[in-house]
């Protein structure tokens, strides 16, 4: 092997409100490699809107994953980690207990503001759809937060990080299974007044709508009929708005353990599943785009592409992780 082109191998983390996601990279001759990718509903925040701290199980669930997640890093030798939280280790009081047990495992957590947060997803969208029509807009939907970024193939023109997710919503308005139709007419209607001037924010008028995160990527998912997930037909798939009513529909009418059932659907997202597609839905709506662009390479590619640039190369090219799937 070439003494220019070392051997390394590097992991991101990403500790989200409702999934922890790890890849671990490892990098031969300038070409990466994914060794391992993990993907866990944890739900650290659960319970977190209702008492404003992380609660006990959710906070035992997550460090039992941290230390999984410690073994597969140690099985590989990986040597650089970089390991993030986001809304809700930014908004619990109590964070703070979560992030000493996070260390005691051997992880140095960083919390990304809501602003890191949607610069690291668009940099992941970047990465992943690199012919993207600019300038084009990012909607990160997340279980305790949504980002949204208007961004070109090279800069970014406005972020802007809004305290509405999957898990968080839902706490807020569904109780009842399946959820009442007044329960869905305040969630739909808390959502469009926290929508309201986002148009009136943007500094231009996007050409293309870019949806990210797990509500985006399980709404491919299922529009795709997928019994068993592939990143390979997610990236740059289209989601019209008929599909997306004819998913909603479809969904509102079930219950939990019939939406269970359904392909692309994730067992554990399928309670929170219809708050995460009520913002895309009224996203559409206010913007009268006619379609939704997914990308697979949101927060966690970008993750990776921060920490790969930091990474001396000596005279190489970097690496071409746009060809990864995580």
């Amino acid at each position: 092997m070439d003494a220019k082109f070392p051997k390394k191998t590097i992991a991101v983390i990403d500790l989200g409100s409702q999934t922890f996601r790890m890849a671990v990279v490892r990098i031969i001759d300038n070409t990466p490699r994914v060794l391992a990718s993990e993907l866990n509903n944890v739900r650290l925040g659960q319970g977190l809107f209702a008492k404003g701290i992380l609660n006990g199980n959710a906070i035992k669930r997550g460090i039992k994953k941290l230390r999984d997640f410690r073994n597969v890093l140690d099985k590989f030798g990986v040597c650089d980690v970089l390991a993030c939280g986001t809304a809700a280790l930014r908004n619990a009081a109590n964070a703070g207990e979560f992030l000493e047990l996070a260390e005691a495992e051997g992880f140095k957590v960083s919390l990304l503001s809501g602003d890191e947060e949607a610069l690291m997803s668009v940099m992941g969208v970047r990465t992943s759809l690199p012919d993207l029509t600019s300038p084009f807009l990012v909607v990160d939907v997340g279980g305790g937060s949504s980002e949204f970024i208007l961004a070109t193939n090279n800069k970014t023109l406005f972020n802007w990080s809004l305290d509405i997710g999957a898990v968080n919503l839902t706490e807020e308005f569904i109780s009842k299974d399946p959820p009442l139709p007044e329960e869905l007419e305040k969630l739909g209607f808390h959502i469009r007044q926290k929508l309201s001037d986002l148009l009136a924010k943007l500094p231009e008028f996007p050409k293309t709508l870019v949806g990210v995160g797990g509500t985006a990527t399980t709404l491919a998912a299922m529009s795709l009929n997928m019994k068993k997930y592939d990143p390979r037909r997610i990236r740059g798939y289209s989601i019209d708005s008929q599909e997306l009513d004819k998913l909603w529909g479809l969904l509102t009418g079930m219950k939990i353990h019939e939406r269970r059932g359904v392909n692309g659907l994730e067992s554990r997202r399928a309670d929170i599943i219809l708050a995460g597609i009520a913002i895309f839905r009224d996203i559409l709506h206010i913007s009268e785009f006619k379609e939704l662009t997914v990308s697979d390479g949101g927060l966690l590619l970008g993750l990776l592409t921060s920490l790969m640039d930091k990474e001396p190369y000596n005279h190489a090219e970097p690496p071409n992780i746009g060809c990864l799937y995580l």
